[in-house]
């Protein structure tokens, strides 16, 4: 069963340079259960495939071949912010920004940098 979820998936796999077991361990799964997504024996569920799109910095759509595109297109500024000021967390975390002193500006935005590694 070669959909093109799974050779979406296998393409996108050996374009990063890695293997099964790789992409197993960074979504968090085994290495077989991977191996069944890109051989069509299984499909994964909404929340693996939202790791998986974000792992390959591809769009959900695009594993799924509703599209050919590989990334949406990119907001305009103003689409951005208004994207952030909609939600209510982002505006809890950044409303005193300007409060804080240089110094703990700094190590959030320290932070925010470490998290994202962590998660490359």
């Amino acid at each position: 069963m070669d959909s093109i979820l799974s050779k979406r998936l296998k393409q996108l796999r050996i374009e990063n340079n890695m293997y099964q077991k790789d992409v197993a361990c960074k979504i968090g799964i085994t290495e077989s259960g991977y191996g069944y997504y890109e051989q069509g024996k299984r499909i994964p569920d909404s929340i693996m495939l939202n790791k998986l799109a974000s792992l390959y910095n591809v769009s959900t759509d695009y594993l799924l071949g509703n599209t050919d595109q590989k990334k949406p297109e990119s907001l305009t500024l103003d689409e951005e912010l208004q994207q952030l000021l909609s939600d209510p967390d982002t505006l809890v975390a950044f409303k005193d920004f300007h409060n804080l002193t240089d110094t703990d500006k700094q190590e959030i935005i320290n932070f925010i940098k470490f998290k994202k590694q962590q998660n490359n």
